[in-house]
């Protein structure tokens, strides 16, 4: 019984024994896996510049990979919280035949090859190599590639159409995008002076104070950067201001029975509203009256009255009068009588006696012919 008791005691013994060699063993594995040296990136390529259609190769060299996980990211620079996923491991994650992965091992440094071919302008930015070494943790180098490419104006920081009031401040912006980095020019149109002087500014903004109608016109702003064509945008400033009135003939005759036209030439923005009065009270289309308007380049509007047969009762003075939001003006004209028709008029019609103009011109001229030898 005695040997029994040693003999399961020596058994028990060499199970417990059994074990603890087992747990010693595991823990020495797991600390021979703990002191491998981690993964590090040894080098990668150095910034690239290549033109539109190129081929680049970004190489990213790794030490003591092992089984961790390597892929590449892109990160537009000048939108860092934006990113693309390029590869993930041996497998490319865009789907376009222009990118290209492989690798190479070479002692105990694999390098891994990102090859993009055809490259467009989009193409630039940063590309990131990244090895990931636990869910928290991971090892990263950066290369820049920069793509040669013809300057683009952003159409979404670019007002097209801008209305100011006479005095007020304005700012015109623009932005472009592309490499080498644009400048901006701005020009007015048929190369007009600029209201800061000069026929020409260099500058992202364009700023103009107290501004006059005179500054109202077209402005381009041009984007180069000695790649290809420059871009260009157009951009408009309307200035509101109050009517001012110019009256061609202050004062104009004619004889009776014979047409005559009153004329004033109103500038102003918005476009204004136009009336006539004479002797207080306003002049209607109607009658004797015909009233028209024209408008034309340089927000200028021309407004006609057309007086058919003048009689006694038109002599005398009339008032043009144009109004917008900016303010009011009014212009005063005189019709005055005279005995000889006024054959400076376009409207000259025949008399209404019904004898050709030509004859009735004639009789005066004879008149005044025989007033003379006399």
């Amino acid at each position: 019984m005695g040997e029994l008791r040693a003999l399961r005691s020596g058994s028990a013994i060499m199970r417990f024994l059994h074990w603890d060699t087992l747990i010693i063993c595991m823990l020495a594995v797991n600390l021979c896996a703990s002191q491998q040296a981690s993964p590090t990136i040894s080098s990668i390529s150095s910034e690239q510049i290549k033109d539109i259609g190129d081929s680049v190769s970004l190489e990213c060299d790794i030490t003591n990979v092992g089984k961790f996980t390597v892929g590449w990211q892109k990160t537009n620079r000048d939108r860092s919280q934006s990113f693309n996923t390029i590869s993930l491991g041996p497998t490319l994650a865009v789907a376009e035949e222009r990118f290209r992965l492989s690798d190479d091992k070479e002692n105990n440094t694999m390098k891994y090859t990102l090859t993009i071919s055809d490259i467009v302008n989009t193409d630039a930015g940063l590309y990131e190599c990244q090895i990931q070494v636990n869910s928290t943790n991971k090892v990263t180098a950066t290369v820049e590639l920069l793509v040669r490419h013809p300057p683009i104006l952003q159409d979404n920081l670019i007002a097209t159409a801008i209305t100011k009031a006479e005095g007020e401040d304005v700012k015109l912006a623009c932005a472009a995008e592309g490499y080498p980095r644009p400048s901006i020019t701005w020009k007015r149109e048929y190369s007009a002076i600029l209201p800061i002087g000069g026929q020409s500014f260099s500058g992202n903004e364009l700023s103009l104070s107290s501004l006059a109608k005179e500054d109202r016109g077209t402005y381009f702003c041009i984007a180069d950067n000695g790649v290809g064509k420059p871009d260009s945008k157009t951009i408009n400033l309307e200035v509101e201001f109050a009517p001012v009135i110019s009256v061609p003939r202050p004062k104009v005759a004619q004889a009776t029975e014979y047409d005559i036209e009153l004329e004033c030439v109103v500038q102003a923005f918005p476009s204004p509203a136009i009336s006539w009065y004479k002797k207080g009270q306003q002049i209607h289309n109607g009658g004797s009256y015909s009233i028209s308007q024209t408008g034309q380049p340089d927000d200028v509007t021309t407004s006609v009255v057309k007086i058919t047969s003048v009689g006694s009762s038109h002599y005398g003075d009339y008032i043009c009068k144009a109004s917008n939001k900016e303010g009011h003006a009014e212009a005063r004209l005189n019709l005055y009588e005279q005995r000889v028709p006024n054959i400076n008029f376009s409207g000259l019609k025949w008399s209404n006696s019904g004898h050709a103009l030509v004859s009735h011109l004639g009789i005066v001229v004879v008149t005044m012919l025989l007033a003379t030898l006399l």
